[in-house]
């Protein structure tokens, strides 16, 4: 939606007639809109969706008068998972599409890069807006969207031509196109100064940029005078699905209802003006009387719905509301710039249904624990009632005791030995206390252990003891794990996705220079960007420390760059580094670190294959060029310090065999990760 200074209310346009084949096209819409809203309402009922929402909330009795007690699991349980999914902004990692590998190629895709950090990182709105999707996801599906806003402001140079123009900013004439003026005569008028032809103003034309159709293109009425993109949260109540099955690629259109405040609808520019003053408040907000002390507050509770539908065969946005005074689409026109199909990046949940009725909504990843987390509930307030009964009652007369602070002294004094002067001892009984059936004491683990099996976490995570030995709960966290993968993978396929769609947003659409700070050069694109430009080996780096360090300390760190639409154009895949979004804590970098002295300490010549090293790094979240580049660095020197020692011990029967870690380099990491790790190891 564009920004737009104030306008004045213009006057009064009627509504023009609507032709026929309109009508039907708004007709078929709204009958799209209807049954994609019947079709998310029955999913809603069938399972559940505002009772799981609830559940969340603790909001678990059935009456306020219930006195059920309630034990939130739900809430314990996502805050268990979620983290495991998202933490903070993910990296994204961009890369021209062909495979291609120029450096020049490389430096755009880290201009790339720098603009969709820069978005995201801007008051961390996509930090924000993925933690809703991701909360929501757990019941409904996570809906982010692509936004553009740009700030509009009248154009002092409107309707002027635009000239093609050099580095200078001076007009580029195509002096083989400029027709000379003609005297009566049909002779060229000649400039008396310079002696040359003085050219046509019509010719003017030639020094124009042109349209598609070969008209030249002049000057809009407005120009943006700043411009923001952002990543935002849509709520899934309000997403329109088609019932066409839970492949988005088989889709034929998406759409949401919006609620605005109608003052800001009529303010909105992308819909005509004739229409923004026939639009009408189709509703309003719930509750509450506006007092007489609040005169023009009536407006405020003016809102209007409407629906925002993208047709992907096409290529078309149709935007249209009901309850107004004329039959017509508010906005019925092509894709904005930059969007492709639609600007949604849905993550459709995490089980999809696929029969026996194919749904483009999923099953509700909570649905399964409702009635698990209800008996939970009952068997909890069950003991609890138990526990109140089985407090020991008695019962006297009234002639029991000679007065009141006697009958307290025997039945609450905590003292010992503690007497009371009674009238009739035989007045006092003390009533039995029935204890609960054993079945329901019973019940509680069974509960708890399918609440394991249903959720796919550990005790451990739970913090609940399972009281399984070592190798069971290795098993158990392992197939716990797969269940974190399969989500991560799904997370991070969504998130690439919505960086795909905002860079693609930015290339269509950036009209003012943006600033973004570009990352530093990885090893590979340094290495290609010193070989094309100082014809400097890659082999000769190697050897060439200190030389590397310079020129990585000179070109390779992180700068600020002034960003032109230019400057990206280009196509690329955008994919999201594994593990930038997932939580890093001491202990879990410390096993994965451990975890890594020990291979290569076992077998230190894998450290000559850098693509092994690479590859064994990114398993373990450990992406470091610089930590690559010094293992390359060791295994460089473990293959001299080998060469120097088989040349020293030649002919003292002391020769060393084929592959023998003879620097000690193997044992002193093994050693290391002994260490580390807490076990008493040290290096032969």
């Amino acid at each position: 939606m564009a920004r737009k200074k104030k306008e004045k209310a213009p006057a009064a346009v009627s509504v023009q007639p609507v032709s026929e084949k309109k009508l039907e096209d708004l007709r078929r819409w709204r009958y799209r809109v209807a049954r994609a809203k019947s079709l998310r309402e029955a999913w809603e009922k069938m399972f559940e969706v505002e009772r799981c929402e609830k559940y969340l909330l603790g909001k678990q009795k059935g009456t306020a008068e219930d006195d059920t007690i309630v034990v939130n699991k739900f809430l314990s349980t996502i805050k268990t998972i979620q983290p495991n999914l998202f933490v903070q902004n993910p990296k994204f990692f961009v890369r021209p599409k062909g495979g291609r590998s120029e450096p020049i190629e490389a430096a755009d895709a880290r201009m790339a890069e720098g603009i969709l950090e820069a978005i995201g990182d801007q008051e961390r709105n996509l930090e924000s807006a993925v933690r809703f999707c991701l909360g929501q996801s757990f019941f409904r599906i996570g809906a982010l969207k692509i936004c553009y806003y740009p700030d509009m402001e009248d154009n002092p140079r409107k309707g002027e031509p635009i000239y093609i123009t050099d580095a200078a900013g001076s007009p580029v004439i195509d002096r083989q196109k400029l027709r000379p003026m003609m005297d009566a005569q049909g002779q060229p008028v000649v400039d008396p100064q310079t002696g040359q032809p003085i050219p046509d103003p019509e010719s003017v034309e030639s020094m124009a940029m042109l349209d598609a159709q070969g008209r030249p293109m002049v000057e809009p009425d407005e120009v943006v005078s700043d411009e923001s993109y952002r990543y935002q949260w849509v709520n899934a109540k309000n997403m329109l699905l088609p019932d066409e099955g839970p492949d988005q690629s088989r889709w034929t259109w998406v759409g949401e209802e919006v609620v605005v405040a109608l003052e800001e609808a009529k303010d909105d520019t992308r819909f005509p003006a004739r229409i923004r003053d026939k639009l009408k408040s189709n509703e309003t907000i719930e509750g509450g009387q506006i007092t007489r002390f609040f005169e023009g507050a009536e407006k405020e509770r003016e809102r209007l719905r409407y629906y925002e539908c993208y047709d992907l065969d096409e290529k078309r946005i149709k935007v249209f509301a009901d309850g107004q005074e004329f039959d017509d689409f508010m906005l019925d026109d092509d894709l904005p710039d930059g969007i492709e199909n639609h600007p949604y990046a849905l993550l459709l949940g995490y089980t999809p249904i696929m029969a026996p009725e194919p749904s483009p909504w999923p099953l509700p990843f909570t649905y399964a624990w409702l009635d698990q987390q209800s008996e939970y509930n009952t068997r909890r307030t069950q003991m609890t009632e138990g526990a109140k009964r089985s407090a020991r009652k008695g019962i006297y007369t009234e002639s029991t005791f000679d007065d009141y602070d006697e009958a307290i002294k025997i039945l609450q004094s905590p003292k010992d030995m503690e007497f009371a002067k009674v009238t009739d001892a035989g007045g006092i009984t003390m009533l039995e206390a029935p204890d609960l059936n054993a079945s329901i004491y019973r019940d509680i683990p069974l509960l708890q252990y399918d609440w394991l099996l249903t959720t796919g976490q550990t005790g451990a995570r739970l913090s609940s003891p399972e009281g399984a030995t070592a190798t069971e709960a290795t098993f158990v966290e392992r197939a716990s794990n797969l269940r974190d993968v399969e989500m991560q993978g799904q997370v991070q396929s969504w998130l690439a996705i919505a960086g795909s769609k905002m860079l693609q947003r930015v290339k269509a659409t950036l009209t003012l220079d943006m600033w973004i700070k570009l990352r530093g050069f990885s090893d590979s694109g340094f290495q290609d960007y010193v070989q094309q430009v100082y014809g400097i080996d890659r082999q000769q780096l190697q050897f060439l420390p200190g030389l590397k360090e310079q020129f990585r300390t000179r070109f390779g760190e992180e700068k600020w760059k002034s960003i032109t639409r230019e400057d990206i154009d280009f196509e690329a895949d955008v994919t999201v580094v594994p593990g930038s979004s997932r939580p890093k804590n001491l202990e879990s970098e410390r096993t994965a670190f451990i975890a890594v002295l020990q291979i290569f300490g076992g077998a230190p010549q894998l450290l000559l294959s850098r693509e092994l090293t690479s590859r064994v790094l990114r398993m373990f979240d450990m992406e470091d060029e610089r930590l690559l580049d010094e293992l390359s660095a060791v295994a460089q020197k473990m293959i001299q310090v080998n060469a120097n020692q088989a040349g020293r011990n030649q002919g003292n029967g002391a020769a060393q065999q084929p592959g023998a870690d003879a620097g000690g380099v193997g044992p002193a990491l093994a050693g290391l990760a002994g260490m580390l790790s807490g076990a008493n190891v040290r290096p032969a």
